[in-house]
């Protein structure tokens, strides 16, 4: 079970996530926010922030 911090860590994900979605012009669907996700992942030198974004891309993923 999530505690509420790591929760609403991957609740800012998802929605940093989406943010840069509609920047980027592209259609916001379980796929591109996955890759998106796993590119955030990628993109960050933080252990946490790695651990969250692979978490959140996990959620939406599974459509939990």
């Amino acid at each position: 079970m999530m505690d509420e911090e790591r929760a609403g860590m991957i609740g800012c994900a998802i929605g940093a996530a989406i943010v840069q979605l509609i920047g980027d012009g592209k259609v916001i669907n379980r796929d591109n926010l996955v890759e998106q996700l796993e590119q955030n992942r990628r993109d960050t030198g933080n252990v946490i922030g790695k651990g969250v974004n692979r978490d959140a891309a996990e959620i939406v993923r599974k459509g939990q």
